[in-house]
Formats: C-alpha cells, structure tokens, sequence
C-alpha cells in the first residue's frame, strides 16, 4: 500500500478532495484508503462518463476532484472530456491504471494500451505516466498544472509501479 499511499497523499497535498473511481483492480488500495479518509469526499461510480459530470459539477462547488479510472475508460469519456471539461475549462484530475502495460496478465488489455498515450495527447491532456515510484513526486506539480491550464490532466500508474502493491 506504500504507493497508493503515496499517489493519495501526492493529490491531497495539492488540494485534490474530491474522488470518484470506476473499480479496477490495480486501484484497489486506493480506493480503500479513500474509502476510510473522512477528510475527502469519495464514492464509487458505474461508468467514467458519469463520473466525469459529477467531477465537473464538483469543481463548480469549489472542489478540486479526481477520477480513477482504467485507461479503457478513456475511450469510454472521449466525448464528456472534449465537450465538458476542456470547453468549459474544468480542473479534473484523471488517475488512470495504465492496464495493458508490461506485466498485464489479460491480452484484452493490450490495445488500449497501445493508444493510451496517442488518445490523450490527441485531447491535448497534459499526461505524467509513473513507472517508478520517483516519479510519484511530480504528481503535485500535475496537479498544480491543472488548475493553471484549468483543464484536465491525467496521472497514468502502470503495472510497473503497482506491481508491489497486494
């Protein structure tokens, strides 16, 4: 639990406190911190589109929120990204398990990973793809980036960095 840890406190520090999560198995430890953390809000959500409304309507209460999200979900939030956070300029955190990547024991996955990066840099997200714990540390200046640029960015956590998290 020692990145989950790390990526949630990353984010709290940089005033994220707001959290949605669409389930995934490489998020898991995150969300059972949040699940715990009274000092945040956190709830589950059963589609990334939906989730990307209620962050929108989150950020008009003054909140700065995150969704986690697998990166299929992506593909999924295309239209919610383009046509609501980035015209209306909406600071979003997207932290995304980066599924498909070295390590994935689902061939499935490997598709969308293969896109992943081309999809978000196609949507202008400014995207820090962790693959090490060290890179962990950016995080906060990502997060910083979002309310600057005001609009979404998105945090990629890899099979790499999650790998010791059980």
């Amino acid at each position: 639990m020692k990145i989950s840890k790390k990526i949630i406190t990353n984010l709290k520090k940089s005033g994220v406190n707001f959290y949605l999560s669409v389930p995934c198995k490489l998020l898991a430890n995150m969300i059972k911190i949040l699940e715990k953390d009274k000092s945040v809000y956190y709830s589950s959500v059963p589609r990334e589109e939906e989730g990307i409304g209620i962050c929108a309507g989150a950020s008009l209460a003054n909140k700065l929120p995150c969704i986690m999200m697998q990166n299929t979900g992506i593909g999924n939030s295309v239209n919610a990204i383009v046509s609501l956070l980035k015209l209306y300029s909406f600071p979003v955190i997207l932290l995304i398990s980066y599924r498909g990547t070295p390590g994935e024991s689902v061939s499935a996955q490997r598709g969308m990973a293969k896109i992943t990066k081309k999809l978000l840099n196609a949507l202008h997200v400014p995207t820090l793809h962790c693959s090490n714990e060290k890179h962990l540390d950016k995080i906060i200046s990502y997060t910083e980036h979002a309310k600057i640029i005001e609009s979404p960015v998105a945090i990629l956590c890899d099979f790499e960095l999650m790998k010791g998290e059980k």
